[in-house]
């Protein structure tokens, strides 16, 4: 038991400090490219941060543990909104982009009820077919970002001519690629060694995989999320904030579980219903809190904090 929790440690370190060296490289590319924030924060940041949940996924997908694949892309979902938006919000008011409420928000809100209503239909699994609809939609996700890139790019070379400035960052290329290679690596790693400290470590005491997954596993990969949008926030950088939670969010469901279902068929231990009906509730309540004057504080920020308490606690009784 003891060398469980200690495997579950040090693949959570792995998982962060990859997370962190893939995150550093990717921001880097961006900016040798240059684009805007929100676009780096809703691709290369969220697919950094997003980076753990997928190497768990396939890795308990491939070992036979769904729960934990399942549990942990839609807890960390919740944890991202619920826990770590919340938390952010505390911190610091945050005024989001115009661009995130009209068409990212409502956009994971989609792909979110259509996974719901895959494991509605699949009685709380995943086939293969439903990984490569939600790969599908992946290619929607990717067409709509590439336009942003194109149109970040346009922008900034108009404003650059204006100025007469040329941009240039310092990275090199070669450290670039040496970083993001760095972190699959540890990721990689990192991902297999968490899945098996949390697979004999929820035999031994007796708990479902899923609940492992949706609550232990889902906060430690989602740790990256954490810390990058707490940063974001003391800054008072809201579009990295925002785009690296909601992308993460896209990424968790078409990457993680579009990947994950097309290799394998997830079938969980238990019924993830309740967690994905949570799930869309807590990404409609963000949009409802955002509507109107498109900026968040203090209050709301609790009330998502307390609406994840509320949450571990519904899944510790359901076991």
């Amino acid at each position: 038991m003891i060398l469980d929790i200690i495997l579950i440690i040090i693949g959570m370190l792995l998982l962060i400090k990859g997370a962190d060296y893939l995150i550093e490289g990717s921001v880097g590319f961006s900016r040798k490219i240059g684009v805007s924030e929100l676009f780096t924060g809703l691709t290369l940041v969220a697919f950094g941060t997003s980076a753990p949940e997928l190497f768990v996924s396939i890795s308990a997908a491939l070992n036979g543990s769904a729960g934990i694949a399942l549990g942990n892309v839609i807890g960390s979902n919740i944890t991202n909104i619920a826990l770590i938006l919340g938390l952010s919000l505390m911190i610091k008011k945050s005024s989001i982009p115009k661009s995130t409420l009209a068409y990212e928000i409502p956009f994971v809100i989609l792909i979110s009820l259509t996974l719901l209503f895959m494991l509605l239909d699949g009685n709380s699994s995943l086939s293969n077919f439903d990984g490569f609809i939600l790969l599908t939609y992946l290619i929607i996700f990717i067409a709509y970002m590439y336009n942003m890139a194109k149109n970040d790019k346009t922008i900034q070379e108009q404003l650059l001519e204006e100025i007469h400035e040329v941009k240039t960052d310092e990275t090199s290329w070669n450290k670039i690629v040496f970083l993001v290679l760095l972190g699959i690596v540890m990721l990689a790693i990192g991902g297999e060694i968490t899945v098996r400290g949390a697979s004999d470590f929820a035999k031994i005491l007796g708990l479902t995989e899923t609940l492992i997954g949706v609550t232990i596993i889902a906060i430690g990969t989602s740790l990256p999320e954490l810390v990058t949008s707490i940063i974001a926030a003391k800054k008072g950088i809201n579009d990295i904030l925002i785009g690296n939670l909601i992308g993460s969010n896209a990424f968790n469901i078409l990457v993680v579980l579009g990947i994950t279902a097309s290799i394998h068929p997830v079938i969980p231990d238990r019924s993830v219903i309740f967690d994905a009906y949570y799930m869309v509730g807590v990404v409609f309540l963000t949009e409802i809190f955002l509507f109107k004057k498109r900026e968040a504080g203090f209050w709301k920020g609790l009330i998502l904090l307390l609406s994840y308490i509320f949450y571990i606690l519904i899944n510790i009784k359901l076991g």
